[in-house]
């Protein structure tokens, strides 16, 4: 909202980034422009159905290759393969790939999406580019999707509304397309993958964003920050600091001041110090969260500190309003403590930053 804010006073993309991280500079690379990442959809299930439509997919287990234009079906067994049913058939092995037509991996004139069951928060996701690797991890199935970042992953990132000023659009691909980059290399053994498709990293809903009747002008934004030729990404915009690329976080706005990267993680880092972030409470940003209140009970209190009865709080906060600690007092005098963030989670607070009255 800040960067909303910004922008509706006129402010430039690389304007708004300088801005929110502090000596970092906006420039052209052409390293890694059209590289592929790897983004985790799915894992924590034993099965999971993957549709086409409008086309054939094929599965690749081992040195076979099975066509299909139906689902498939794979599970994890019993004895630890990965198992893809393909009709009246099955297929095993430790791992397995799932490839569509008209994509980098198959030529066609057939402009095949695939539904993945489970994908996005237990609902289904829809992708059209990329394929799929479906592995194991911890004693589940692991279904990561393997696309081009700059032209088949940032398009369907869903951070913020496309019909946003298109500065404001393009600071946020900037933006998301460096921390998709800083995450490039070796895969996460926690996921086997480079980004999750949510908060943990960065919210991608591929195809049913990228295709949104509404979502033109963030696929505008995302072309306009980088330069291609043909079907090939040559260079990107991206932030960096002294050369290297930042770790650009962001969230979505602090009330009045952003918090640095020693208030919230405890380490300094340069160019994630605490800046003004009034703009995120201009008008013209129409921010919801611009202030708001939650009434807890004392029951909720007492249950959150552990304590018979709440008669009194102190709160104690860093130099940009971030609560470090919230103290709790009961009626006899017995105290508790917790951090902002415990307090935040216990209550279901809006953020880390709160007064209490």
């Amino acid at each position: 909202y800040g960067a909303r804010g910004m922008a509706t006073a006129g402010k430039s993309s690389t304007q708004i980034l300088q801005h929110y991280y502090t000596g970092a500079k906006v420039t052209t690379m052409s390293k890694n422009a059209d590289a592929s990442l790897k983004v985790q959809l799915l894992t924590g299930k034993k099965s999971v159905t993957v549709t086409p439509r409008s086309g054939r997919l094929r599965v690749k287990v081992g040195s076979k290759t099975i066509e299909s234009g139906s689902k498939v079906t794979i599970e994890r067994t019993s004895s630890g393969s990965v198992k893809a049913t393909v009709g009246s058939k099955s297929y095993s092995g430790s791992k397995l790939t799932l490839e569509w037509q008209s994509t980098r991996y198959w030529k066609s004139s057939s402009a095949t999406t695939v539904s993945v069951s489970g994908a996005q928060n237990g609902a289904t996701g829809t992708y059209r580019h990329g394929r799929l690797e479906i592995g194991q991890l911890k004693s589940s199935l692991n279904v990561i999707n393997v696309v081009g970042l700059n032209k088949e992953y940032l398009p369907g990132i869903a951070e913020m509304p496309a019909s946003w000023q298109s500065e404001v659009l393009r600071s946020q691909a900037i933006a998301s397309r460096t921390y998709a980059y800083r995450n490039l290399g070796a895969v996460k053994p926690a996921c086997g993958c480079n980004v999750y498709d949510e908060v943990a990293s960065q919210r991608f809903l591929g195809w049913t964003h990228e295709n949104a009747g509404d979502s033109g002008p963030w696929r505008k934004a995302v072309a306009a920050t980088q330069t291609t030729s043909g079907s090939t990404v040559r260079s990107a915009r991206l932030i960096t600091y002294k050369g290297g690329l930042i770790d650009a976080v962001y969230s979505s706005s602090a009330g009045s001041k952003t918090h640095s990267a020693a208030e919230v993680w405890g380490s300094a880092v340069p160019y994630l110090v605490s800046v003004d972030d009034s703009p995120s409470k201009y008008a013209s940003a129409q921010n919801p969260n611009a202030s708001w209140s939650v009434t807890a009970k004392q029951s909720d209190m007492a249950r959150a500190f552990g304590l018979a009865d709440v008669r009194s709080v102190a709160v104690a906060k860093t130099g940009s309003g971030l609560v470090k600690t919230v103290k709790a007092t009961s009626v006899k005098g017995k105290t508790a403590s917790l951090t902002g963030d415990q307090l935040r989670t216990k209550l279901k607070l809006k953020s880390a930053s709160f007064s209490v009255a």
